[in-house]
């Protein structure tokens, strides 16, 4: 019985010295693991494309997102929604708008874009602020490996959607489908 319990204990000393010491380095995270993707812009604004790859396993992937955009961009509102698959449902459990100028001057405004910027900004150009200028923008090989989500979320399959309106009549200018699945790591 000793024994059994020293063997233990040795193996998680052997892992807390390789690990420097640092149980903080055995804390789980959940990542989005994306299996498919629409995105649509409206051609005088906005041209858009997205391809995902993925490389041998599930979880090994990278994303290529190009936008086009066509005209300057000012006071336009983003429409994110979150739902995760139960049985054969959909439960939405976070459906936010806000003004997408004011998220680019402040990114706390909604905690999950700001992550979604910060791992695209890794690859290629984000605008600062508003007026958008007609520019393109590419982001190359997006893992989406900085997106960490707590351990609490459940793991299993989601869809969000990120849907953009100009004003004054609140028309259309983007619309995205994003699936895929959240996949617990341990970091």
């Amino acid at each position: 019985m000793f024994g059994r319990r020293f063997g233990s204990c040795g193996i998680y000393c052997c892992i807390f010295a390789v690990l420097g010491g640092n149980f903080a380095a055995l804390t789980q995270w959940l990542v989005p693991v994306l299996t498919r993707a629409n995105v649509q812009g409206r051609s005088n604004y906005v041209n858009t494309s997205v391809a995902i790859h993925h490389h041998g396993s599930y979880q090994n992937f990278t994303m290529d997102l190009e936008v086009h955009v066509l005209s300057p961009l000012d006071k336009f509102r983003m429409n994110v929604g979150y739902f995760v698959r139960i049985l054969n449902s959909e439960k939405w459990i976070y459906n936010k708008t806000y003004d997408f100028c004011r998220f680019l001057q402040r990114p706390s405004v909604d905690r999950f874009g700001a992550l979604v910027m910060d791992d695209l900004r890794q690859h290629g150009k984000v605008p600062t602020g508003c007026p958008i200028q007609p520019e393109r923008y590419v982001f190359k090989n997006v893992t989406l490996n900085r997106v960490k989500l707590p351990p609490f979320l459940p793991e299993t399959n989601f869809g969000f959607t990120v849907n953009c309106y100009i004003s004054p009549k609140n028309e259309k200018i983007f619309r995205s489908n994003w699936y895929g699945g959240l996949r617990r790591v341990i970091l």
